[in-house]
Order: structure tokens, then sequence, then C-alpha cells
């Protein structure tokens, strides 16, 4: 990943007893991108954490990296994301370095497992969410119906703050 990412359509995809669902996974020393990623169509069923994306991952094949190249994280969407028996739909852990900005979900439902763990997860995150989402999602995403018209604009400040809703 330290040569980037981009350009990627993940779809179709059934995830079943895992630990994991679908995941974007980077640290500090990794630098350049991770960016216009979509996800369409995917299945959650009986899974740990369905979505995530962690920044802290640290995990580096040598000790000649870099810390201060650090990745940008971006546009990044979920459309029509369903399931059933999902513990933490999402975990999306940007930090105050690598924030994560304009993740779009679109168009999801997922039953969950435990009420305690219902929301979204979320640091240092920019986005939105179009249309119908559940469970909850982040406060620090805008919400828009259906015809993509802003219906709530977070009322978070900027992207450093945190929301640890969980």
């Amino acid at each position: 990943m330290s040569g980037g990412v981009s350009n990627i359509l993940v779809e179709n995809v059934h995830i079943w007893d895992s630990r994991r669902g679908v995941r974007i996974k980077t640290a500090p020393g990794r630098g350049a991108y991770v960016s216009n990623i979509m996800y369409r169509n995917i299945t959650l069923h009986k899974v740990r954490v369905g979505i995530v994306i962690k920044t802290d991952y640290n995990e580096h094949p040598d000790e000649g990296f870099d810390p201060k190249a650090v990745p940008i994280i971006g546009n990044i969407s979920y459309t029509s994301i369903h399931g059933q028996g999902v513990r933490v739909p999402v975990r999306i852990q940007g930090s105050a370095e690598i924030p994560v900005t304009n993740v779009t979900f679109h168009d999801m439902s997922v039953g969950i497992v435990d009420k305690k763990f219902h929301v979204f997860q979320c640091a240092f995150v920019q986005g939105q969410v179009i249309g119908s989402v559940f469970p909850m999602p982040c406060k620090n995403l805008d919400l828009y119906n259906e015809q993509r018209e802003l219906v709530k604009q977070s009322t978070l400040q900027n992207i450093s703050d945190i929301d640890y809703s969980f």
C-alpha cells in the first residue's frame, strides 16, 4: 500500500462467520493514499465488526520506514450494505495525523447482536449519510435524503472532534 491504492470497486460480496467484514488498514510510515474506493452490495452475516478503517495498524515490513510519511485516506463509499448478527456495524478509527475524509454511507441496514454496540464507532471522520442507514451513524457525518438534499449538517466543528458514541 506504500505506493497508494485508488479506483477500486468491491461488489457482490457475502461475508459470514468472520471477525471482520471489509477493512482498510494503514499507519504512519506507509505514506501514499487510499482513495476512490467503492463497496457495493455487501452482505454481512455473523460478523464481529462489519466495516473497518484503521489508521494506526503499525505493521511494517522492516525498520526502514519513515514515520513522518502519512497516508491520505478519502473518497470511500459504502452502498447497499445489509446483514444480520453483526456486533459492531462500523468502526472508523482515523486520527489527528491521518483523518478519514469524504466517507459516504447509502442504503445500509445491518441487524445487530448486542444493543450496547448498536451505533457506529468513529474518530476523526468526515463524510455523509444518504437516505436510510441503520444503525444510527456517526454524529460527525452530514445527513442527506434520497434526493441528496442536505437534511442535517454535522454539529461537530471539524474532523478532529472525536465521536465515541459507543
